[in-house]
């Protein structure tokens, strides 16, 4: 019968007795300290020199026995760890390798201009069988299509039904129907706690594009915006819908793994927004300050 052998297996030589060459060193080095000290050293009174040997020895057995020097190395690491990290750290900004992002693309701090299309999902399995043969066909002439590198990212989010159940409820209001205006309210707090208790996910797709190399930015904008067009005219011939998100939407993106996001007057507002508008608009942000305050 064939032996499985684990092969995470970690075998240290012995030295001493069951003791390892580091456990061997770290006893060796506290008895000598602590025989110097009781048998050389003139410390008084006694009470002294036995705890230094009773101090001494234990360290000595907690390094040997314990791995005492192996939590010490993680605490340290822990200790000198960064913490917290938000969108305007220079640790942030060196992780993701964010530039600038303007004129409805991302310019990377190692000279690339992305632009980020995001994808409408549909249901490929509620689709009749001619109508998933003409999404198969589609998808694979719009990958023979491409001659250039892309990134599919995709990203799970909390499920937001705010939008819908407002413009149900407007709809309701406009017909001034108070019996349906309570089975709305009955309706949107069991959707709200049903989708809180269950945990439902809605997942967002997205397509990185990169631009051509070129000196000229007015150059790299302009084969960006054609190959985003391409994408997306491409896509749409497999009936699938998408768009190009602009600079704020790009905002709103990055921002989103960072920091939670604020909408005031339709206006996107956050850490990196808000920044800007400190220092290029005064008047504004302190009337959107003011606007948070009074909702809040």
């Amino acid at each position: 019968m064939p032996v499985i052998i684990p092969t995470d297996v970690k075998y240290e030589e012995r030295f001493i007795g069951p003791f390892t060459i580091k456990q061997s060193i770290y006893i060796g080095v506290a008895g000598a300290i602590c025989l110097y000290v009781w048998m050389f050293s003139n410390i008084k009174p006694e009470f002294f020199k036995i705890l230094i040997v009773l101090v001494v020895g234990g360290g000595g057995l907690a390094f040997a026995l314990l791995n005492l020097d192996a939590y010490i190395m993680t605490l340290a690491t822990f200790a000198g760890a960064k913490k917290r990290i938000s969108w305007l750290s220079p640790d942030a900004q060196n992780l993701m390798e964010v530039k600038d992002i303007r004129a409805d693309t991302v310019f990377m701090k190692d000279g690339r201009a992305l632009g980020i299309i995001q994808v409408t999902p549909i249901n490929f399995g509620m689709l009749s069988k001619d109508d998933q043969d003409s999404v198969i066909y589609g998808f694979l002439e719009f990958l023979n299509t491409i001659d250039f590198p892309i990134q599919i990212v995709m990203k799970s989010v909390n499920l937001d039904i705010g939008d819908y159940l407002a413009a149900l409820k407007r709809r309701i209001e406009e017909r001034d129907d108070k019996i349906s205006l309570a089975y709305y309210e009955h309706f949107a707090t069991y959707m709200n706690e049903f989708i809180k208790d269950i945990k439902i996910n809605d997942r967002l797709f997205y397509i990185v594009i990169p631009a051509k190399k070129h000196w000229d930015e007015r150059e790299v904008l302009r084969s960006l915006d054609v190959r985003c067009r391409n994408i997306m005219d491409s896509l749409s011939y497999s009936g699938i819908n998408s768009k190009r998100l602009n600079t704020k939407e790009l905002l709103n993106l990055y921002a989103s793994y960072f920091t939670e996001m604020i909408y005031i007057d339709e206006e996107f507002v956050s850490p990196v927004t808000m920044y800007k508008r400190l220092w290029k608009t005064p008047e504004k942000i302190s009337k959107s300050s003011t606007q948070i305050l009074s909702e809040s």
